[in-house]
């Protein structure tokens, strides 16, 4: 075996596996459709001042186990195998490193019902030869017990998988001079069941096994590298066996170049999807390289990605929501560093979006693992950021989370803010309190089916401590999003009955945001929501006479969104309830008339509007004891009302005049009827009628009763019939003379 390109090959933890080899699909250069992938939620390196590296990880309980090698906390200057255990929000709660004098490595993990089952090499003395190593570690990284394998020459182990309690582990081994794939069983303890090595009839290669992982029918599926040939540098190489090391088949892939296999993954159809790097094709130098094969080896398709420069796929993972999630390295800067990547594509490996994290110099992920809450964990190693070369998670998308640390309980009040969240912030009312407090931002709008029309959702929650009892949230509200009335925006809780509308305050409005604050009972399910309180309208009579009824009507009252479901009424001390309600008062005077509607989402409104009850005008009229013809009498009406302006009409036969007191001259003598009508502003009237003797004048301007003869006319004639005489014997006399 070439020692100088496995030194090599370890130092820089590239687990070989070139790919390249019969092509049935065209490989696709495919690097269009780039969109923002998700945003870096936090990010951490473990390690000091010299060269660590982590290699993987595992999603737990309450964070995630992450693996590798330090030389950090290392008291030889070599490697040692490192494990550390973060929250969920990064932070790290415990971490151990094992192993010896010697260069010592993690590769691997897998969790027991226990505890967690790392491999990697071991070696017992500097100068001594890499030999492969299990060990099993406590909930707490205690040590349990370790196994080395393989003393005869160096070995290494790269993969762990369980299935059903079977534990299989794969690497490699170089007995003869030159390297093999190793696949091994062992049992619960650690110890050997079987071990098989497996190589290709390429004369003077090497073969390594990096991946392992038991299929749907219980078979294994092994992925690698083979390199060292004059002609070919180094292919991927695959190799299925049966559940107890039996070989079924192997094939490679790649070109006359340099070709990789890191990881693979089951695809639903039977057959398998590879990661990797090919320098045979692409757009230049390295790339990202994706191979999908069938169950018997065939290759269906084959995609690439990347730049001009260096770029390569470390790692692969099935994404929850279909298709892939898989991460590695690209160039971005030129020749002077790459940042860790991270590519979403469907199950053809077509590009959903794609995104780098990093920042000045070089950094990579291996594998990604799936995130609490959705998202993912990326592990992997970089020069960027910390001291040297440290080992680097990123929380890549999913929940912003907070730890909310164990405070002095004398306070009141632990606030938790949040980076690139909806919420802002969560007050909990009681101080007193650790834990991880995790918002997650949720999609599912439509199946939720909040109240109004929801802005966004976010589910909250964390341990029991801090979620159980109550808080403020403040949530972030872009003011352009909402297309009504900011006071109509809202939180809403979903609880197991439903949802409920919370109080909502606006706190502050800045650079077109708004900042809300609500008061919530523990870490549920929120909406912001726009929801418009219901309108209430009362519609009645404006005035009623005292003792009679009237009906209040709510029919004009409405809700935008929802369904009234109670009417409150209040008038005075008098209440009532439902749609229509009928009042009647004894005295009058003004009456208040107060209407609330609720709406099935506890928002209520309030009418008011004024009832008179009206009295009935009384009115007592004057008048002279006698008129004369042509002479101006004055009348006048003393009007008692409580409620209301009146307007009193005098009718003097054809003649109708308006005022409390009036003058009026009459055209003829005799006994004349006046009317009287008072009328106050609601409608109310009184009426009241008086007779009025008028006498006549003489010609002298006499009065003259207006029962005799003397009415100074033609005797036997009133005044117009006297008149008519005079002028028609006026026109007899002319007529004579002439």
């Amino acid at each position: 075996m070439n020692r100088t390109v496995l030194a090599t090959l370890l130092a820089l933890f590239v687990v070989a596996a070139p790919v390249t080899g019969p092509v049935t699909a065209a490989s696709t250069p495919d690097d269009a459709g780039n969109s923002s992938g998700p945003s870096q939620r936090w990010a951490k390196t473990v390690g000091g001042g010299d060269d660590d590296k982590l290699a993987t990880g595992l999603k737990t309980d309450g964070g995630y186990l992450v693996v590798g090698w330090s030389n950090s906390s290392a008291t030889d200057g070599k490697h040692d195998g490192y494990v550390s255990m973060l929250d969920r929000t990064g932070q790290t709660k415990w971490e151990r490193t094992y192993g010896g004098p010697g260069t010592d490595r993690i590769y691997d993990v897998v969790q027991v019902e226990d505890g967690y089952l790392v491999a990697g090499m071991e070696t017992e003395r500097i100068g001594q030869a890499w030999t492969g190593w299990v060990m099993k570690l406590g909930p707490d990284g205690e040590k349990q017990w370790e196994r080395t394998y393989d003393d005869s020459g160096p070995s290494a182990l790269w993969s762990l998988t369980r299935s059903n309690g079977t534990l299989y582990v794969g690497g490699w081994q170089d007995d003869s001079g030159s390297a093999e794939g190793w696949l091994m069983e062992l049992s619960p303890n650690g110890d050997e069941v079987w071990s098989e090595t497996y190589e290709t009839r390429r004369s003077g290669a090497d073969e390594y096994v990096n991946s392992v992982f038991v299929t749907g029918n219980g078979e294994l599926l092994l992925t690698g590298t083979t390199e060292g040939s004059s002609v070919d540098p180094g292919d991927a190489w695959v190799l299925r066996t049966d559940s107890g090391g039996e070989l079924d088949w192997q094939r490679t892939y790649g070109g006359g170049e340099f070709d990789r296999v890191h990881d693979a993954t089951a695809a639903s159809d039977g057959g398998f999807v590879l990661a990797g790097r090919t320098a045979s094709r692409g757009a230049g130098g390295e790339d990202g390289w994706l191979l999908k094969i069938r169950g018997d080896g065939q290759t269906q398709w084959q995609r690439t990605y990347g730049t001009a420069k260096s770029d390569a796929f470390f790692g692969i993972h099935d994404d929850p929501d279909g298709g892939y999630a898989v991460s590695g390295t690209k160039h971005v800067l030129g020749d002077s560093g790459a940042d860790g990547w991270v590519l979403k594509t469907d199950s053809a490996g077509k590009l959903d979006w794609q995104r780098t994290y990093g920042q000045n110099y070089w950094d990579k992920f291996w594998p990604v693992v799936e995130g609490h809450g959705g998202g993912y964990l990326a592990v992997g190693e970089s020069t960027s950021y910390g001291d040297n070369r440290d080992g680097w998670v990123v929380r890549v998308g999913g929940p912003a989370v907070a730890a909310v640390e164990d405070d002095d309980a004398n306070e009141s009040g632990t606030t938790v803010r949040f980076e690139d969240s909806p919420v802002q912030a969560v007050t909990l009312a009681d101080s007193n309190v650790s834990g991880v407090l995790a918002v997650a931002e949720r999609t599912d709008l439509s199946a939720l089916s909040p109240p109004g029309d929801p802005l966004y959702a976010v589910s909250m929650n964390g341990s029991e401590a801090v979620t159980d009892g109550s808080a403020t949230v403040e949530f972030a509200v872009q003011k352009s999003a909402v297309e009504t009335d900011l006071s109509d925006v809202r939180v809403a809780q979903r609880t197991a009955d439903g949802w409920s509308l919370r109080r909502t305050t606006v706190v502050s409005e800045a650079n077109g945001t708004a900042i809300l604050s609500a008061e919530t009972e523990g870490a549920r399910t929120l909406a912001v929501t726009s929801v418009p309180a219901p309108s209430a309208s009362i519609d009645a009579e404006d005035a009623v006479m005292a003792g009679d009824t009237v009906e209040l009507s709510a029919s004009g009252s409405m809700a935008e969104n929802a369904t009234l479901t109670r009417y409150e009424w209040s008038v005075g001390e008098r209440s009532a309830t439902g749609k229509t309600a009928t009042v009647s008062f004894e005295r009058p005077g003004e009456r208040t008339v107060n209407l609330t509607v609720t709406d099935e989402n506890g928002l209520r409104d309030t009418a008011t509007a004024t009832l008179v009850v009206n009295d009935r005008p009384t009115v007592s009229v004057r008048t002279p004891d006698a008129a004369t013809v042509g002479k101006a009498s004055s009348f006048s009406a003393n009007v008692s009302d409580d409620v209301g302006d009146v307007t009193v009409t005098w009718q003097f036969g054809g003649a109708t005049v308006t005022g409390e007191s009036v003058e009026h001259s009459f055209g003829s003598a005799g006994t004349k009827t006046v009317t009287v009508v008072v009328e106050d502003e609601y409608g109310a009237t009184v009426t009241e009628e008086v007779q009025v003797e008028v006498n006549a004048q003489d010609a002298g301007g006499a009065t003259t009763d207006a029962g005799s003869d003397t009415s100074g006319g033609v005797p036997g004639f009133g005044p117009g019939v006297s008149l008519v005489a005079l002028l028609g014997a006026a026109l007899l006399a002319g007529r004579l003379r002439g």
